[in-house]
C-alpha cells in the first residue's frame, strides 16, 4: 500500500477496533485529540471535515474533504486539505487511508498519507504534514491508552 514519498505510520492502540474507529469518525472524539469542531458523516461521499478556527471555517480546516471509502471497524479514507501555507500546492489532492486491525491487548493502526507531488514546494507541504501527523497520532494513542501526555484539542495547523 505504501510508496516511498508517502507518510506512513504505524501504532499498536491498547484499545479494542471499535474504539479506535469511533476515535476516527465521531465529532466529539475527534473534537477532543485533533481539531476543535469536526463535522463528519460516516458514509462514502460524507463530509469529513474538521475546523481548527471554526469561527473561520475557510481558514485551517479541511472544509469540502470527504470520506471516499469507510468499513466499520476495519477501513477509513478520505482526501485531505492542506493547512493554508500549503494550501495552493495540496488543495484537496491528498489522500489519507485509515486502516485497523484486532491485535492481542489491541488494535493495530495503520496509517498512511499519499498522492505527494513532486517540487520544493510539495516536499515542505509533505515534511510538515508528516510531522503533524505522527504528533496527531501519537495524540490519539495517549487520549484512548488515558496516559498523562494527551493533550486537548490538538492543532495541526
Amino acid at each position: 500500500m505504501s510508496k516511498a514519498r508517502d507518510i506512513d505510520i504505524s501504532v499498536v492502540i491498547e484499545n479494542p477496533v471499535d474504539q479506535v474507529f469511533e476515535a476516527w469518525i465521531k465529532p466529539e472524539l475527534l473534537e477532543r485529540w485533533l481539531t476543535r469542531k469536526a463535522n463528519v458523516d460516516p458514509a462514502v461521499g460524507g463530509a469529513y471535515e474538521l475546523f481548527w478556527e471554526p469561527e473561520r471555517p475557510e481558514h485551517n480546516s479541511t472544509k469540502g474533504c470527504r470520506i471516499t471509502d469507510i468499513v466499520p471497524n476495519s477501513e477509513l479514507s478520505f482526501n485531505w486539505r492542506g493547512p493554508e501555507e500549503y494550501e495552493t500546492v495540496m488543495g484537496s489532492r491528498t489522500q489519507v487511508f485509515v486502516r485497523l486491525e484486532p491485535r492481542e491487548g489491541g488494535t493495530l493502526l495503520r496509517f498512511v498519507h499519499t498522492g505527494w507531488g513532486s517540487g520544493s514546494q510539495w516536499e515542505k507541504a509533505r515534511a510538515w504534514q508528516a510531522e503533524a501527523w505522527k504528533e496527531a497520532i501519537e495524540n490519539l494513542k495517549n487520549m484512548l491508552e488515558n496516559t498523562d501526555k494527551f493533550r486537548q484539542n490538538l492543532s495541526m495547523n
